[in-house]
């Protein structure tokens, strides 16, 4: 062979090895390097992908291994049994195909849609070869893992307060809802849903399954607390939007694990069946083409998708939540506090209930369901009622109502934590109605660059309007520590915020302030004095 192929061989290799656990080689502090290949690869410093230049570290003991018959028995090797090849050009899929024998690899699935194919390689040199042809016509990239998000740890679920079965009327969510969400098709991608819980007894649901046969089908309740939050048929355990269609696609195994490559292909799917709103309780650290691929074919399609955050209280949204075209949520608790184990970062999008939430579960059981899938689909589920209620041609200005009518939360605007706030399905379906007055005490921002200081040190208590008319006169009266506080503030005007400065003193000695915040209007009516006083227990680090 060429010394060019060797050359090229290596990278091949090298740059897939990269892909599965990324190459290191430190026997030598001379290295240079080479043309880059078609390697497309996560960079996980800055969370993006792209085609990456490989390097070569070593060449002396690149020429050896190659230049032995054992390279084909090397253990790193066996990893190369799922492997994604994205072409171009959709017109190269076909000659992928045709070419397998020349390739060294067998075609496992393929999206032609996407013009992404899974393969198995059993030949890296003929593989190689394959690539050295073909290397301006092909991107290639790991199958990686997707999951569903991993529940909550007990001990951060201690501090958060449960909603039990308020979490409806929380949210606002009217009695009559029974036409909601008629003539709207929601995709839940998940472990599949059990369609024999008395919850969903009635639900118009198509159920596909995408996962190979040896899959067991067995525990659904993931998926099923998912549709019966979204779709739920009982008097009284219904869901937002009962009168959805639902069409469940089974992405995830036993285990709650799946790839992206079948998620991706569960997107197209349920685009291609209808599907108006994808709801993605799952996700992984680790971007993919494929899914990038897979969501921009549904928003070329004019369909929504929203997703879960992930519950390892990190800094770092998972991913497919992360990407700018999926709506990405987080979870409160029934105070309205983001909860302490949801991920945060600038992708959050907003808020919804997700700690302690009573939903069905597989096998007739109904269960306390908490973490950010449960919160993404009662955002799913409000934007399902939403689209049947209010006709656009654009899905996306209903999610542009939702978050224009969502309820301030920690740091006013939007902030990394409740995104641009918490859903407020009340607010969104009153938003048009004149003359409702609510003035509402929001909560408690302290500045993370204070909080660990000594000293005195400040915090914002936040109020808003959150009806539809302007409120003439606003006080607010404050009670911590033994002090009470009165602050005269105005008008505000329909949807605004305002935050007030206080101050405690770092050297609490149990780092625990109990704080009772009252806000009165004077010469109107409030439609909603239920949240016009928020009596807290914080505890400071």
């Amino acid at each position: 062979m060429k010394p060019r192929f060797f050359i090229l061989l290596a990278l091949v290799l090298t740059g897939i090895l990269f892909i599965i656990n990324p190459f290191r080689n430190s026997s030598s502090e001379n290295h240079r390097t080479v043309r880059p290949v078609s390697v497309v690869a996560y960079n996980e410093i800055i969370g993006e992908t792209n085609s990456v230049p490989v390097e070569v570290n070593d060449f002396t003991y690149m020429d050896e291994l190659l230049g032995r018959d054992s390279l084909l028995e090397h253990p790193r090797l066996k990893e190369f049994k799922d492997i994604l090849l994205h072409a171009r050009n959709p017109l190269d899929v076909n000659d992928a195909i045709d070419n397998l024998q020349e390739g060294g690899f067998e075609v496992i699935d393929r999206i032609d849609k996407l013009a992404s194919v899974r393969v198995r390689i059993h030949d890296p040199v003929k593989f190689a070869k394959f690539i050295e042809d073909h290397d301006d016509d092909f991107g290639l990239s790991k199958n990686v893992t997707l999951r569903r998000p991993t529940y909550p740890d007990s001990r951060m679920l201690e501090i958060e307060e449960p909603f039990m079965g308020s979490s409806m009327d929380w949210l606002g969510v009217r009695s009559d809802r029974k036409d909601a969400g008629s003539g709207v098709k929601v995709a839940i991608l998940d472990t599949g849903v059990d369609v024999r819980h008395e919850s969903l007894s009635g639900i118009n649901i198509t159920e596909i399954s995408l996962l190979d046969e040896s899959d067991t089908h067995e525990n659904r309740g993931h998926g099923t607390g998912i549709a019966s939050v979204i779709a739920g048929q009982k008097e009284d355990f219904m869901g937002i939007a009962p009168s959805s269609e639902i069409l469940s696609v089974r992405v995830l195994n036993e285990s709650g694990e799946g790839d992206s490559f079948t998620v991706a292909k569960g997107i197209v799917a349920a685009v291609d069946q209808g599907a108006d709103i994808i709801n993605l309780s799952l996700g992984g650290m680790n971007s993919s083409i494929v899914m990038d691929n897979a969501i921009e074919y549904a928003k070329s399609n004019n369909v929504l998708m929203v997703s879960a955050v992930g519950n390892e209280g990190v800094r770092g949204v998972s991913f497919p939540a992360r990407h700018k075209d999926v709506v990405a949520v987080t979870s409160v608790d029934a105070k309205s506090r983001v909860s302490t184990f949801s991920n945060y970062g600038e992708a959050v999008d907003i808020a919804a209930p997700g700690v302690g939430v009573v939903t069905a579960w597989e096998e007739n059981e109904f269960v306390q369901f908490s973490g950010t899938s449960i919160a993404a689909a009662f955002v799913t589920g409000a934007l399902a009622s939403e689209l049947s209620y209010s006709k656009y041609d654009y899905k996306e200005n209903a999610l542009n109502a939702l978050y224009a009518n969502a309820d301030e939360a920690e740091k006013p605007g939007v902030d990394i934590w409740a995104g641009r706030g918490v859903l407020n399905v009340r607010r969104l379906e009153q938003r048009n109605t004149p003359g409702i007055v609510d003035a509402a005490v929001v909560g408690y921002y302290f500045d993370t660059e204070n909080i660990t200081a000594s000293g005195t040190t400040p915090f914002f208590v936040t109020i808003q309007n959150q009806g539809t008319s302007w409120i003439q006169t606003t006080n607010l009266k404050v009670r911590y520590k033994g002090l009470e506080k009165n602050f005269k503030l105005g008008n505000l005007t329909a949807g605004e915020s305002r935050s007030e400065m206080l101050y405690f003193d770092s050297g609490t000695p149990d780092k625990k302030i109990h704080i009772v915040s009252e806000i009165s209007i004077s010469g109107q009516t409030d439609r909603n004095p239920a949240n016009n006083v928020r009596e807290s227990f914080l505890i400071l680090p």
